[in-house]
């Protein structure tokens, strides 16, 4: 009996021997492949830590290229607006009626018979502006781009244009000028086509545009305003200003 129970302690102990040697096996893989684990995630977060810093980097290195972008266009429309500074643009003028002349001579004497001026200006050069001729029924001719020598006679040609819109008879007539503007600018002055239209229902009001694109609106007795966005203009003057 004796013998039977030491024999049944000794395969006990190493029963349990051997579990413990499988706990403890298994205990240190455990642990090894926790701190594996700990040691990936550190990696990731590294990974992650960097990519964030490179990521950040470049929103940066985008925003100074975008800025630097806005000013090279800015810089490009100015350069644009300077080289078209002694320019106008005439339209209405019929397909083919400078047919046999030299364009900047025709052009000339046009622009000092219909806005009678004291003398013939002095025209570097002037061309139809792109795409070809339109001499279908109904369709509009295309414009001239004429490029005056002296930016003073550019001016003169211009008052005298304005002068003769205020009048039916010139309002009626074959050509008009206006300033050749860059398509930035002159888009940027046709948002105000609405404000300007509700303008010419007030009586007692003066108004006129401004470069490249603020409206100068002067009302009888009240102070001068400027607009340079189109919704404010059309809200102030449909508040403020009565119709004529």
């Amino acid at each position: 009996m004796e013998k039977w129970a030491r024999s049944l302690e000794e395969s006990t102990r190493a029963q349990f021997e051997s579990l413990y040697g499988e706990v403890r096996l298994a205990g240190e893989k455990a642990s090894n492949l926790a701190t594996k684990m700990d040691e990936r995630e550190k990696e990731v977060d590294e990974t992650l830590n960097g990519q964030s810093d490179a990521i950040a980097g470049m929103e940066g290195r985008l925003k100074e290229m975008e800025k630097e972008m806005l000013r090279l266009k800015g810089r490009s429309e100015d350069l644009e607006a300077r080289s078209r500074r002694n320019n106008i643009r005439v339209v209405g003028v019929k397909e083919r009626e400078e047919a046999g002349r030299r364009l900047s001579d025709f052009m000339a004497s046009l622009l000092k018979e219909n806005l009678g001026l004291a003398a013939t200006p002095t025209l570097d050069r002037a061309h139809r502006t792109l795409g070809g001729r339109r001499d279908g029924e109904g369709v509009p001719p295309r414009a001239f781009v004429v490029r005056c020598h002296y930016f003073t006679e550019r001016e003169e040609i211009l008052k005298k244009a304005r002068e003769m819109e205020r009048t039916p008879e010139g309002r009626r007539g074959k050509i008009h000028i206006y300033p050749d503007y860059t398509q930035e600018v002159n888009s940027k002055r046709a948002a105000f086509k609405e404000a300007r239209s509700l303008l010419r229902t007030r009586k007692e009001v003066r108004y006129g545009m401004r470069y490249p694109a603020t409206l100068v609106i002067t009302p009888e007795g009240l102070q001068t305003r400027l607009f340079e966005n189109p919704k404010d203009a059309v809200e102030y003057i449909r508040k403020e200003l009565n119709p004529g």
